[in-house]
């Protein structure tokens, strides 16, 4: 028979999708829950860091993920591995159903198989004793244990405006675990009958030798809650632990503020060393290239003046040559010119056109030879002990030629 569901549209929509637990002849509790929703999921990494991560609607509600749900064992908190039939006898507190949420069109199926988009129930029986009083005592929320593929998310990603890092694929779960606290939210719960006719609201109570437990008023966040004197001792107990954890942390906070500000101020004296140094070592870098430089002009003019000498001396040469060969030398003539001069002087036909310079200087130095044998022969005809006319007019001649190459070589 089908259902209306526009009945329910007054009321929240997880309700419709719950049937209240309640005890069975057994004394087992029976009923149907919302164990797991989509959203964004937080969890802990072992460096106490939070990773977010997104459960879509088509990860949550695929064939494949809710098939993996289908009478999984139910356990009393998380395990600490995964159940498997070597330790169910263990960790196994109950059953899930094997008819899950689903997101198909509505047909002839009960109208609790149904999900409002966002929540998954199922049916789910608890069978043992520690885990039925757990739930009665007030234990009731529920989270299931799988498996999953995590995909990177782009940065800065979000979903409905909520930032996530991952997003789950692939799901496959393992059990369903009774908690004090689901990631899933409030809607994710065991929720006890509440009539008179059901017995399970006379177990609600504590029972003690003399009676019903008193129940005494805690505040928590502005809200005044109902429990036990020993819960709320227990609870009192806590929040001084987590004062004293607190108080603990701002002395280490200060105590690494300090240490950091300490480390900064070595850092700033060791930047200041270092700027130093290197200071230091630019100078002493910019000494060793104007040595360097320096070194180099006197090579340089070491070589000017060597050069300078050799080329006076070839000039001497080539004007006492001259003389010899009775050329005159004028003040504009050139080197080469000159050569030629003396040359035509011992050869009138030697013709110079299109002669290279090395030719010339053969030409040349041949001459210079014939003339060297020209005053070898005259020299023959006067005494050994007659000093040559032009000896100190040569030497001076010298001198100046040097100083007039120098400055010549100064002005180049």
């Amino acid at each position: 028979m089908k259902k209306d569901l526009k009945r329910f549209d007054n009321i929240d929509n997880s309700q419709w999708m719950t049937v209240p637990f309640e005890r069975t002849n057994e004394g087992f509790l029976k009923g149907r829950a919302i164990v797991t929703s989509i959203g964004v999921f937080t969890y802990k990494r072992a460096d106490g860091t939070i990773q977010r991560e997104l459960r879509l609607p088509e990860e949550v509600f695929a064939e494949g993920t809710l098939n993996s749900m289908k009478l999984k064992p139910v356990t009393l908190n998380h395990p600490t591995e995964l159940v498997t039939s070597d330790n169910a006898d263990k960790l196994q507190v109950g059953s899930l159903g094997d008819n899950p949420s689903w997101t198909k069109e509505w047909h002839d199926r009960n109208w609790t198989d149904v999900t409002d988009g966002i929540n998954c129930a199922i049916d789910m029986i608890v069978t043992k004793k520690d885990a039925i009083d757990a739930i009665l005592n007030g234990k009731q929320a529920l989270s299931m244990g799988y498996t999953c593929d995590l995909d990177m998310a782009e940065p800065g990603a979000t979903w409905c405006g909520i930032e996530y890092d991952f997003i789950q694929r692939n799901i496959r779960y393992n059990h369903c675990a009774i908690v004090d606290s689901a990631r899933a939210g409030d809607n994710a719960k065991i929720e006890l009958r509440q009539d008179s006719e059901d017995a399970v609201l006379e177990d609600i109570v504590t029972k003690t030798d003399g009676g019903e437990t008193m129940l005494k008023k805690i505040n928590l966040d502005g809200i005044e809650y109902e429990a036990e004197e020993s819960v709320i001792k227990a609870l009192n107990a806590e929040r001084a632990r987590a004062d004293k954890a607190e108080k603990d942390v701002c002395e280490e906070k200060k105590t690494m503020d300090k240490k950091v500000s300490d480390l900064e101020d070595k850092n700033k004296e060791l930047e200041k060393r270092i700027s130093a140094l290197e200071a230091e070592k630019d100078t002493a870098k910019e000494k060793a290239d104007n040595a360097e430089k320096e070194l180099e002009a006197l090579k340089k003019t070491s070589m000017d003046s060597k050069k300078i000498d050799e080329m006076v001396n070839a000039k001497i040469d080539l004007i006492h040559n001259a003389e010899k060969a009775g050329v005159e030398v004028k003040a504009d003539m050139a080197d080469a010119d000159i050569k030629k001069a003396v040359i035509n002087k011992v050869f009138p036909n030697a013709k110079f056109d299109g002669k290279d310079d090395v030719y010339i200087q053969a030409r040349y130095d041949a001459t210079v030879e014939i003339l060297a044998e020209r005053a070898d022969n005259k020299n023959k005809q006067f005494t050994s002990d007659t000093p040559p006319a032009n000896h100190a007019d040569e030497s001076d001649a010298r001198e100046r030629m040097i100083k007039r190459m120098k400055n010549h070589g100064k002005e180049e």
